[in-house]
């Protein structure tokens, strides 16, 4: 798509005059970790990243020096340069990054602006992110999950005096849920990333299965499970490709969901001893117990080598996996919604998405704020590459009713599934804690201890009490 002088100011018109920008207010309670990006390297402009994954350990808060960002885009030539970190990595960064490139040819705000994408690394992007607008050296604008938006409120520009169109006339009513707190819009969302179950159709022709048929509940899944164990030498399934805390905790707590369990009570006491909690750290026990579904291991990414060597039927993760899997050549795989958890009660699978906030910066122009606040617009409306390509769901309203989605090479495979949960509403997000951060990696280890048998259902389920309960003191 090109765009004319006409274009761009008619689009220019679209937002009210700037809002001024008052300086940074300090983040209170800002500690604890992230919940990681989209893991691996850049695909900046110097060339593409690794694969990576999304459940890392992203850094806390704190700290006083000014962040810098570890991988840089060539700047583009224009009078204003619009400053946008990122934390995606491998096909998400290389999809991101031509989105950018094409804002930098088509200049859909006027030749005088261009943007300059700066990735950081998910393990260090919301430390210094947050370092970044506590120093005063905020970006212009930056990706920041959906779950965040509240716990970071106070150092963010609200959208609310920069935009003249109504949310919902622009993006999917559950999107504009997810970031506007208290009636302030603290971001422009851009997509759901939930997750499911992408498997393995050799594996299961191999076990005497249907390789079309994958399993639709807790019994078939059972079955099926029993039988790959018992008709191949394939391990059989993994919670998380990544073997790590914050993946763990996204199947087990949709599994949960699906019980109709939760993770605290209403004065955020945790709930994992709770019988439905037990029953669903038993499962993970269980699957490299009694079961003989998987080998009992706790090494870092040990599901993800063994799913793409062809060697794990099942494991669960996001909409960010779907490029991982399109590179893998002669792999035949397939995806199916995770509505398999034990005693299930409702349809639910853990989600969260990416927006694009404002961080407050006292340097900043309010003209400047105004073009960041037309350049988030533009990215996340105007890009439905970003589902057709990376996968994800993409939070413009016009992107959905295109038809554009319908062309996507996964489309049958992932996207159509993901839509089809996301119109049914079975998505639900993590809540916010009053304190400390419920994706911090280290509150779940015990999730793969658990699964590893490095510790006992009893002993984990105290050891993750313990930990979260004194996060939260």
């Amino acid at each position: 798509m090109s765009f004319d002088d006409s274009g761009a100011n008619r689009r220019r018109r679209r937002f009210l005059k700037a809002a001024g920008v008052t300086g940074a207010v300090a983040l209170a309670g800002c500690s604890g970790n992230g919940d990681g990006g989209d893991g691996g390297g850049d695909g900046s402009d110097g060339g593409d990243g690794g694969d990576g994954g999304d459940g890392g350990d992203g850094g806390g808060g704190g700290g006083t020096s000014t962040a810098t960002p570890t991988q840089t885009a060539t700047p583009p030539e224009a009078e204003t340069v619009l400053t946008y970190w990122t934390l995606f990595g491998g096909g998400d960064g290389v999809v991101m990054r031509d989105i950018i490139n094409k804002f930098n040819e088509e200049r859909p705000l006027g030749d005088e602006v261009g943007i300059r994408r700066q990735r950081v690394p998910w393990d260090q992007y919301y430390d210094k992110l947050y370092t970044s607008m506590t120093g005063g050296a905020a970006p212009d604008l930056a990706i920041m999950h959906g779950s965040y938006l509240r716990r970071y409120g106070d150092v963010l520009t609200s959208y609310n005096d920069l935009i003249d169109f109504n949310l919902e006339d622009e993006y999917l009513t559950s999107h504009t849920n997810l970031v506007t707190i208290d009636g302030n819009i603290n971001a422009l969302p851009m997509d759901f990333h939930p997750v499911g179950v992408y498997y393995n159709k050799s594996i299961f022709e191999e076990a005497g299965l249907d390789p079309e048929s994958p399993p639709t509940n807790y019994e078939e899944f059972k079955s099926m499970g029993d039988t790959i164990a018992s008709e191949t030498d394939n391990d059989v399934f993994a919670p998380t490709p990544y073997m790590d805390g914050s993946g763990s905790v996204r199947t087990w707590s949709t599994f949960l969901k699906q019980a109709g369990g939760e993770l605290f009570n209403d004065s955020w006491e945790p709930q994992f001893d709770t019988d439905l909690a037990t029953q669903m750290t038993q499962l993970f026990y269980d699957m490299t117990g009694d079961w003989g579904w998987t080998q009992q291991s706790s090494s870092e990414n040990w599901g993800n080598q063994r799913f793409q060597n062809g060697n794990l039927a099942m494991t669960v993760n996001g909409t960010w996996y779907v490029n991982v899997m399109r590179e893998l050549e002669d792999f035949d795989w397939g995806f199916f919604k995770p509505f398999v958890g034990p005693d299930r009660q409702q349809k639910s699978v853990w989600a969260d998405g990416h927006t694009i906030v404002l961080p407050r910066n006292p340097d900043r122009s309010s003209e400047k704020t105004q073009l960041a606040a037309e350049a988030a617009h533009w990215i996340t409306t105007e890009n439905p590459e970003w589902g057709t390509q990376a996968g994800h769901l993409p939070a413009g309203r016009e992107i959905n009713e295109s038809g554009a989605l319908e062309e996507s090479p996964v489309y049958d495979k992932t996207l159509s599934k993901y839509l089809e949960m996301a119109e049914n509403q079975r998505y639900f997000f993590h809540p916010q804690t009053p304190s400390g951060n419920p994706y911090n990696q280290n509150w779940w280890n015990w999730l793969v201890d658990v699964w590893a048998h490095n510790s006992t259902v009893e002993e984990g389920t105290q050891s993750g009490m313990q930990t979260v309960s004194n996060a939260l003191r």
